[in-house]
């Protein structure tokens, strides 16, 4: 509990009162009238305070620490790379942003440029965590080497026709087993890439697309604020936003199912 807390409790004052009546009952026999109530009032306000500085400590260390979300470690999208370019893009997209915040006079205009700049930041995170994930993706997928099993299923295919030996053909069933299990994971991989890369895309263009409806809003000036034009514009940033968002989470969801 806080002290402000601590100090409107009436039980506080209550045993403050209970403390200082005691003390001036029995003080009152040694001291001055004046005196006992002069100690009295010192001993309930002693009691009052004590009970404050120990309530709010406790509720001090009853509050735990906000816990953040822990981050996996994942890789830069290396240069060159369709993820590092849509990436590259995003944050140009939200750096022109930030460039315009400060341009309008007008205080509504104002007002909606922070607003988009402010709920874009997080979308350019998340665009930042999918381009680690897809290039997690790229890198398991080159290691498992699609076109060597691909090659190695035809060839085991192609003894299967013309083994007659059981035991062999047995043999060459069981690792062909094996090659198209593998071959069933690649796949997954590359259909969850190019979902996430379409999401990714789709997420760094509707930046871009936030950031020209941004600079078409302040390039109207203070005189047309109050305009048809300015208000549709917000309205389509706000759409924008939405989508956006929307389009985030979806990719999110893909990325959780890894």
């Amino acid at each position: 509990m806080r002290a402000r807390d601590e100090i409107r409790d009436p039980w506080g004052w209550l045993v403050a009162a209970v403390c200082g009546g005691l003390g001036w009952a029995v003080l009152g026999a040694t001291l001055t009238p004046v005196g006992a109530v002069v100690a009295g009032v010192g001993i309930g306000a002693a009691v009052l305070g004590t009970k404050v500085a120990v309530g709010s400590a406790r509720g001090h260390r009853a509050a735990p620490p906000a816990l953040e979300r822990p981050r996996d470690r994942l890789p830069e999208p290396p240069v060159g790379s369709i993820q590092a370019d849509l990436l590259a893009r995003s944050h140009a997209a939200v750096a022109r942003m930030d460039d315009l915040v400060e341009r309008p006079s007008d205080q509504w205009i104002a007002g909606e440029v922070r607003r988009v700049l402010t709920e874009s930041r997080p979308v350019v995170e998340a665009i930042d965590e999918m381009g680690g994930r897809i290039t997690v993706l790229d890198t398991s997928i080159a290691a498992a080497r699609p076109n060597r099993v691909a090659h190695e299923i035809a060839r085991l295919q192609e003894q299967l026709r013309h083994t007659t030996d059981r035991h062999v053909r047995r043999d060459q069933e069981s690792a062909l087993a094996a090659l198209d299990a593998q071959a069933e994971s690649i796949d997954r991989l590359l259909r969850r890439r190019d979902s996430a890369l379409a999401q990714m895309q789709a997420s760094a263009v509707g930046l871009e697309g936030l950031a020209a409806r941004t600079g078409e809003l302040v390039a109207l000036g203070p005189a047309g604020a109050d305009t048809d034009e300015a208000t549709r514009i917000v309205g389509d940033l706000t759409d924008s936003l939405d989508a956006v968002r929307a389009g985030v989470d979806e990719a999110r969801s893909i990325m959780d199912d890894l």
